[in-house]
């Protein structure tokens, strides 16, 4: 029967009528699912074992398309499987029919059938890709949920995330999408190239970007930090005195000062927070892996994410049953002043109202600021926020009048967390315009 061409044509059970269609990779890359995005296999996780690349349960009758994407230094040579007819290049589209199925599975119960295979080779003509490191904050519905994502940039105009090392979700999004860097620092996003829309900041060098995802379509928001995955880093470049905020989804938000000693050790305290606590101390420890993926532990709370190349910059997310939550340290700086901080920033912020948005803040010589957003999570576009006053002080540290924060010495990143009890915990991060 041709139609058998068309099938996950594996074990089944008539009970549960699911059937397995494993999946494999040859060389370096991964399979990604189209439909949902949920579906598919990771390099990472192919060479773990993982159940998603080994099964890959199908339950009922669907339609779906896999696109097999190569990793840096690679191209997608062919597919090994059973693929439709009528698939392209990198896309296998199969048709699975559960009828179909439980008829092959009465005729052949013992039957063990090949995996989907992708097959890259070497490709010393790929456009150049970089890793980053993704900590992931939002909100799906009223819930909140946090993740640690490897994700891949490339100079294309494309982007992805490609494995999930922490999440309180068991899926995330894999499929591709576009992104351009504005010649001003702004940073669009989309699915396609014809849909970009403003969605953050990215440093000049691109060695920090904070993304949001406005877009309520698929039920959820978010806001992430990205920072390139580093070599040979070391607990040695997490040291010295941090300004640090922290928002979570238990209504908590905090701004602390931090002290890393560099061997793993450290300590800090309150400055603000918004149950009211002040000078509470905590300890703290911390690792830091070869690729600057960073663990940071005080209080019982967990924040895991990444450090920038010069350890100045501590991005993160929370993930945890209990409460999820996004957090940011900044090095002190000595000797800063406002004349630093004169300027145009890109703002991405996330409140756990629950609302995503992005900003644009000009800030004057007198340390007077006008902010507006550009867009946010709620529908509103292009409105202004009003006027504020931002005090620094000369170790880095920023004052408003309803928030804390801190600024880089070189003045390309500064955040702001409220935790003022009446208004719901938010945490913006700020890129300056180039």
């Amino acid at each position: 029967m041709t139609s058998f061409r068309l099938l996950c044509l594996c074990v089944c059970s008539l009970v549960l009528v699911a059937c397995k269609q494993p999946f494999a990779i040859e060389g370096e890359g991964d399979i990604v699912e189209l439909n949902q995005g949920e579906r598919g296999c990771a390099l990472e996780e192919f060479e773990a074992g993982w159940v998603r690349c080994t099964e890959n349960e199908i339950f009922e009758s669907e339609s779906l398309r896999y696109q097999a994407l190569p990793r840096p230094g690679w191209k997608f040579s062919h597919w090994k499987g059973l693929c439709k007819e009528s698939s392209v290049g990198n896309i296998c589209e199969i048709d699975y029919v559960k009828d179909l199925i439980n008829q092959f599975d009465e005729a052949y119960p013992d039957a063990d059938w090949p995996p989907l295979t992708a097959v890259f080779v070497p490709d010393n003509n790929a456009p150049l890709t970089a890793p980053y490191i993704a900590s992931q904050f939002g909100a799906y519905g009223r819930g909140g949920y946090a993740s640690l994502l490897d994700a891949l940039f490339s100079l294309d105009g494309s982007y992805r995330y490609a494995v999930q090392q922490a999440s309180t979700r068991g899926e995330f999004d894999r499929n591709p999408a576009s992104f351009k860097r504005q010649s001003d620092s702004l940073l669009l996003t989309g699915p396609s190239p014809g849909s970009l829309v403003p969605s953050g900041g990215a440093t000049s060098v691109g060695d920090f970007l904070a993304m949001v995802d406005t877009d309520t379509g698929n039920g959820d928001i978010s806001v992430t930090y990205l920072q390139p995955e580093l070599a040979g880093a070391g607990q040695g470049l997490f040291s010295g005195t941090y300004y640090c905020g922290h928002v979570l989804t238990n209504g908590q938000s905090l701004f602390f000062r931090a002290t890393m000693n560099g061997r793993g050790q450290g300590s800090l305290i309150i400055i603000r927070d918004r149950q009211g606590r002040v000078d509470q101390q905590a300890q703290i420890r911390y690792e830091v892996s070869e690729d600057g993926t960073t663990t940071f532990d005080y209080g019982g709370v967990r924040l895991a994410g990444s450090l920038s190349a010069d350890g100045s910059v501590f991005a993160a997310t929370q993930v945890s049953s209990s409460a999820q939550g996004a957090g940011i340290c900044i090095r002190a700086s000595t000797n800063n002043r406002l004349s630093n901080l004169i300027g145009k920033y890109y703002g991405a912020w996330f409140s756990t109202r629950p609302v995503a948005g992005v900003t644009e803040l000009m800030l004057d010589n007198k340390g007077q600021t006008v902010e507006a957003v550009l867009r946010d999570s709620v529908g509103g576009r292009n409105y202004s926020l009003g006027t504020n006053f931002i005090l620094a002080l000369s170790t880095g540290q920023l004052e408003t009048r309803d928030a804390d924060g801190a600024v880089s010495a070189d003045g390309r990143l500064m955040f702001l967390i409220q935790t003022d009890p009446n208004k719901f915990p938010t945490l913006i991060v700020y890129v300056r315009q180039t």
